[in-house]
Order: structure tokens, then sequence, then C-alpha cells
């Protein structure tokens, strides 16, 4: 943190200096009539360039912007045009200047590009570091996807088999529409502590989504579904609501059974499928 701020520090200290700097040829220029303007615009339009782009695209832009100009004043000045009123040794000064306050605009177009880097990296890992859904107590999508492709490869190496169990709130959306906030509160963390209490310890419980639950249990394979199927439509169906009066829920499910024998690709690819089964089978 304290590395972030000196960053911010530097950045703000350089458009400090590169304001100050970038007044000595704006002063300069609005001297020199029309062609100092048009100059003095080119000089904010590289800046700009640099800004956006950094430091190597504004160097680049401002060398051939320099050598164009400088020639063109160059070949007019060698042939006595009359109309040109702009010496060169000004200019030169005008492409020093230039030069530096490229080199300062891409220093703080480089801090600024990190810190935001940082910034969504930071995200990220912390995202990922709060892991529990705060309404169900179960842990989040992150979660999930390292634990269960923790688990395919500990299959893939070991063998034995787990499965994954997907289940769907049906009518989610309209239940919180008529209930409110509060009870769509409770009914989530009602189901919660009956999946708690009808699963094994060892299994682990997830809250993907707003209206979905999965379930990862080890060591199980597909003769042992329908059973752990039945438990959960005889615990999860009737849910009492805060004013003690009852309604009857519906779900969809679907699962995979993973073992050694399963042509799934990664951990994307077995979510897919078990969410295009769901559609189909009814708790």
């Amino acid at each position: 943190m304290k590395k972030y701020f000196e960053q911010e520090k530097i950045a703000l200290l350089l458009m400090v200096i590169l304001l100050i700097v970038v007044q000595i040829p704006s002063f300069l220029l609005l001297k020199q009539g029309t062609v100092g303007f048009l100059l003095l615009g080119f000089f904010v339009l590289l800046l700009c360039v640099t800004m956006m782009l950094g430091t190597v695209k504004g160097l680049y832009s401002s060398f051939l912007f320099i050598f164009i100009v400088g020639t063109t004043l160059f070949y007019l000045e060698m042939t006595n045009t009359p109309k040109v009123t702009f010496p060169l040794p000004l200019f030169l000064g005008y492409g020093v200047a230039l030069i530096i306050c490229i080199l300062l605009t891409g220093r703080v177009h480089d801090i600024f590009i990190n810190q935001g880097e940082k910034n969504r990296r930071l995200q990220e890992e912390i995202r990922q570091f709060v892991a529990v859904d705060v309404e169900t107590g179960f842990d989040n999508k992150f979660r999930m996807e390292m634990e269960v492709q923790a688990e395919m490869k500990r299959t893939d190496r070991y063998g034995a088999a787990f499965t994954l169990i997907l289940l769907q709130i049906d009518y989610f959306a309209k239940f919180k529409q008529l209930y409110g906030e509060k009870e769509t509160s409770h009914l989530l963390s009602e189901l919660a502590k009956t999946i708690e209490k009808t699963m094994r310890i060892t299994d682990r419980k997830f809250r993907y989504d707003q209206d979905r639950f999965a379930l990862l249990l080890t060591n199980t394979d597909d003769h042992s579904v329908e059973v752990i199927y039945k438990k959960l439509a005889e615990t999860l169906k009737t849910h009492q609501l805060l004013n003690e009066k009852y309604v009857t829920l519906s779900f969809r499910s679907g699962h995979i059974v993973y073992d050694q024998e399963v042509a799934v690709a990664d951990y994307r690819a077995l979510l897919q499928q078990v969410e295009s089964e769901m559609v189909y089978r009814e708790l």
C-alpha cells in the first residue's frame, strides 16, 4: 500500500513538472503568430497521444513530426521564402522541449497503467479470497472452480471418482419479487442449513449463482446418486416462511460422476455438461 501511494505521488509530481515545462514553449510559441499557434496545437496533440499510447509511440510520432516540420522550415528558409517567420533556433528549442515533455508524459502513462494493472490483480485476489457466500455460508463460485479443478486432477492421477450435483431453485426471481429481500435471504439460509444437515461433513457445498447450488461429493459413484436425490427431495421441497406459513419449492437438478474414463476437457466443459442436464431433470 505504501508503494502504491509513492507511485501516486511520483505521478502527481511529474504532472506538476510537466505543466511547468509546458508553459515555456507555450509562451514563446504564442508570440509567433499562426505558425506558433499551430505548433502549440501539435505539441498538445502529441502529449495526448503519449498519455494514451505510451512513451514509444509518443517519441516515434514526435520524431516524425519534428523531422517533417524541421525539414520544411529549413527548406523554406534556404530558399528565402518571405512567408517564413519562424526561426530555426526557436524550432530547435521547441523540439527539445517536446522530447522532454514526451518523456515526462510517457512516465506518467506508465505509472497509471502499472497501477491500473495492480488494482485489477488486487481486486481479483480479493474476490477470490472472499470465498464464502454471505447468505448461505457456502463457498462461492470462485472457490468452487478451484475445488472442482483440484478434485479432477486428483481423480485423473489417483483414480476413484467424485460426483458433482447442481441444484437450481425454480421461479427464484418470482419468489424474490413476491416475498421480498428479507424472505429471500431467509429462504437461502434455510436451504443451506437443510443441505448441510442432509449431506456428509466431507461433502463440499457451493452457491455458484443466485439461484444455484453445487454439491461436490468425494468418493461417490453413480450407484449412490439416486439415494442422495431422494434425500434432497424429501428435505428441500417444503419451506417455512417467516410468517410460519409453508410453501412448496421445486428444483432442477443435474449431476455427473467424474472418473478417469470421463472424456471432459476441463472444468468449464464439465459444468456445461451438467447444466445442460438440468433443463430436463426435476428434483
